[in-house]
């Protein structure tokens, strides 16, 4: 009796460990199966962009949901212009160029055709100014070999630098889609870029403009065209709302019709962020 029990606890036994080794390779499988998957959508939103041809793209980060507006424009890569001035500051932060929002450094008395650049400038007043020759000179002093590292670490567009230390980002080799302008802000916010936690918040200080209703509002326009004649050929808004709906990450870029400018695209991209009720009217 005694030998039939003990046969039966090992048949039990044996049968329990094959149970759970069929068990086991399927549970990464019911993990992953119970993450939603990412959604899209398209949209008609011609009537905010009127003449102007463009894209726009907003991802909802809570939902993995993204809607688009052309989207395969939104997949088609243009040069960051100043919306490049992002990574910028992130690697002249991590790189000690500079050391906080505060660094300053002396107008040189060059004249530019945009008065706000005439003027000695701290990180914060030349990211809110867009002033080119401030971060010229934080990339010539980054250096050419760190900055290709960074641009290739953080996966920025295509990786381009070779249009020039201090121009590549304008109109030059480097360029990226909106697909891409948005990823790399919900990397930047999640902070799940190779950058220390005090880099990452003090680019997301000086991107911030405006904080109410409970919702932080953050943005960078990029403009390109002849900055000298102040004409405008293509324009940039990329940025994130904040606020108790979640986090929302956008991108919009457009080009032709009258001034196609960084300014522009906010203000077609308030428009829409309103009618959604992301922002405050």
């Amino acid at each position: 009796m005694n030998g039939r029990m003990k046969y039966l606890q090992r048949a039990k036994c044996a049968t329990d460990m094959i149970k759970g080794s069929l068990l086991i390779p399927l549970l990464p499988i019911l993990a992953f199966s119970a993450l939603a998957a990412p959604t899209s959508e398209e949209r008609d939103l011609g009537s905010y962009f009127g003449s102007y041809t463009g894209c726009f793209v907003l991802l909802d980060a809570g939902n993995d949901h993204w809607v688009r507006y052309h989207p395969e424009l939104c997949k088609k890569r243009q040069s960051p212009c100043s919306t490049f001035k992002v990574p910028n500051s992130l690697i002249a932060l991590e790189t000690k160029v500079a050391t906080g929002p505060e660094f300053s450094l002396a107008w040189d008395g060059t004249k530019h055709p945009i008065e706000a650049w005439n003027q000695d400038q701290t990180l914060r007043s030349a990211f809110s100014v867009s002033c080119v020759w401030f971060y010229q000179e934080l990339a010539r002093r980054v250096g050419s070999q760190q900055m290709d590292h960074w641009v290739k670490v953080i996966h920025y567009g295509n990786q381009d630098i070779s249009g020039g230390l201090t121009n590549f980002w304008l109109s030059s080799s480097l360029a990226i889609s909106s697909d891409e302008q948005v990823d790399f802000l919900r990397r930047l916010q999640m902070h799940k870029l190779p950058f220390s936690a005090r880099s990452i918040d003090v680019v997301l200080d000086v991107m911030t403009v405006s904080t109410k209703e409970g919702i932080t509002y953050r943005g960078k326009t990029g403009t390109a065209g002849n900055r000298a004649k102040l004409i405008a050929t293509e324009g940039w808004w990329v940025g994130s709302v904040s606020g108790p709906k979640g986090d929302y990450y956008f991108a919009t870029w457009i080009t032709g019709g009258e001034n196609p400018s960084g300014r522009t695209a906010r203000e077609i991209t308030e428009r829409i962020l309103k009618d959604l009720k992301l922002l405050p009217r």
